[in-house]
């Protein structure tokens, strides 16, 4: 089983050049799932999801009501994967 690796704020914002303010829209408009939010961390899908938010609003000019749409069918594709691939597994 793998560990996850938790990073500060700070972390993200420096080695992703990621705004401060972008990253608490993020935390603010619940696209990011931060159990403690007095201190929050991010695990790397919480920054994959964070760089994946910034290249569909900066890249893309996708506007802040379609993200939550976005973000809801890329989770259920990943869901449908997992089954799929425990699926794959346990037939073998």
């Amino acid at each position: 089983m793998n560990k996850k690796i938790y990073f500060q704020i700070q972390e993200v914002i420096t080695k992703y050049n990621i705004e401060h303010s972008f990253l608490l829209m993020c935390i603010n408009n619940e696209w990011l799932d931060i159990s403690n939010e007095a201190t929050p961390i991010l695990d790397e899908e919480d920054i994959s999801r964070v760089l994946l938010i910034h290249d569909l609003k900066e890249t893309m000019g996708v506007n802040d009501e379609s993200i939550p749409i976005i973000l809801d069918l890329i989770d259920q594709l990943n869901c449908l994967q997992n089954k799929i691939l425990t699926l794959s597994t346990n037939t073998k």
